[in-house]
């Protein structure tokens, strides 16, 4: 995966097969649990349409300047992390956040968001298992998104 990227949800794709949702699971918490993934999907299943809610990874994140602990970053990649020991969870990042994709696990007691499944060389499993392509991966541009 190049430097510099992003998922990007095409949400007009998605049918909600959930591939992304427990992959994700299963890749950061060795568990099949929809709870404990860092992308989820929101139904309207009367007009069969689906909101893909997953971290943009901002150029100037509103989660990142909300957190009175310094507890999230942005690496050199441009990836928005939290670090877990430093977050008291206040929730101000989630409420920060206009793309609600920050999430907390209340059986872990925590903050999770898309990390673009950083350490993983092939890249985000989200948009590898995608089998519509509503997940894919962009170059972020270098004057910024």
């Amino acid at each position: 995966m190049d430097k510099k990227s992003r998922v990007r949800a095409r949400e007009k794709l998605c049918r909600d097969c959930e591939a992304c949702i427990m992959g994700c699971s299963v890749y950061h918490e060795n568990e099949c649990n929809a709870e404990l993934s860092r992308v989820t999907v929101e139904k309207d299943m009367e007009r069969f349409e689906f909101h893909i809610r997953i971290c943009r990874q901002c150029k100037n994140p509103k989660c990142i300047a909300a957190c009175p602990e310094e507890a999230m970053y942005m690496d050199e990649n441009s990836i928005v992390h939290i670090i877990d020991d430093k977050c008291t969870r206040c929730g101000q990042c989630n409420e920060a956040c206009p793309f609600e994709a920050i999430f907390y696990n209340k059986e872990k007691d925590r903050y999770i968001k898309c990390d673009m499944c950083t350490g993983r060389s092939e890249g985000p499993l989200c948009v590898e298992l995608c089998p519509v392509g509503a997940l894919t991966i962009i170059t972020i541009k270098s004057s910024g998104e």
